[in-house]
């Protein structure tokens, strides 16, 4: 079979990734009060340039999972490129309805191409490791039969943490009280977010010091590896948190292999709900095959 990788914008795919042939996007959208629409994107200035000016805007952008159409079209230009398999990579299911809108329109073209959905669990580097994973199962000469339920069994065992930059980004995006965000920065409170196993976002501990922090993301660390030993990978994300990011993940092992920890940045349709300077720590699990 001829197979093709569909995955959304926000797993900010590197160029070795997004400049594969058999690998396509489908873009999110940020929406702005005055009605502005602009495509999500991975492109690094870009994305540097909106939370620049994401930090002085008062009333927060919206976003916009890809419309049926956008999917549709994709979906005509792979059938006609010859493709008759399809892995479809989205953003879990609590956070973006972009999974229902593939699963909705894939259900027109079942005559003409096969498709598998892997729901991420999680958004950024969880999904692009999956890409990474599916292309080395494919090519290893895996068939779905086994690359699904790996895929999957990936997309639960990762972890995705979330330091959020802004208290009152959240108040502006109606997830935090005026007066939780007033308490928590009046006392350096900083949440720390955890991704569940389905997909919804978890408030797990509020941190005051940096000292605390280290010393959770080294014990959530210590943890995850020794059960998943080498499978174990690194990744981070930021909204223009580059450094900060870098030193919670040297600081999480004393061996910690800083040439392994890949970077990249929270695309702006992911930024918009985080605000400026957050973070995403993910523990990336290989697939046992």
């Amino acid at each position: 079979m001829k197979t093709a990788i569909i995955v959304d914008s926000t797993a900010t795919l590197p160029e070795d990734l997004s400049s594969l042939e058999n690998v396509f996007q489908i873009k999110l959208s940020v929406i702005f009060p005055d009605g502005e629409v602009r495509e999500d994107s991975s492109d690094p200035q870009v994305i540097s340039d909106y939370y620049n000016e994401l930090e002085n805007m008062t009333v927060l952008p919206t976003t916009s999972q890809p419309t049926n159409g956008q999917i549709y079209d994709l979906y005509e230009e792979i059938i006609k490129a010859g493709y008759d398999e399809v892995y479809g990579i989205v953003i879990a299911s609590q956070l973006s309805g972009t999974l229902s809108s593939l699963e909705a329109v894939s259900r027109e073209f079942t005559d003409q191409v096969t498709t598998h959905i892997i729901d991420a669990k999680s958004t950024s580097a969880v999904s692009q490791h999956l890409v990474g994973e599916c292309l080395r199962l494919l090519t290893a000469g895996h068939t779905a039969e086994t690359v699904v339920p790996a895929l999957e069994q990936v997309a639960n065992e990762s972890e995705t943490y979330i330091l959020v930059g802004s208290l009152d980004n959240l108040v502006k995006g109606g997830r935090l009280s005026a007066a939780g965000a007033f308490f928590g920065n009046l006392l350096k409170i900083t949440p720390l977010i955890k991704i569940d196993q389905t997909g919804a976002l978890e408030v797990i501990d509020k941190i005051r010091t940096d000292r605390k922090m280290k010393e959770k993301f080294k014990g959530i660390y210590e943890t995850a590896h020794a059960k998943y030993g080498d499978r174990l990978h690194v990744s981070v994300a930021h909204s223009n948190a580059s450094e900060r990011a870098l030193e919670l993940a040297a600081n999480m092992s004393d061996d910690m292999d800083m040439s392994q920890v890949t970077v990249s940045a929270l695309t702006p349709v992911v930024g918009t709900h985080l605000g400026n300077g957050s973070i995403g720590i993910f523990l990336l699990v290989d697939a046992e095959l």
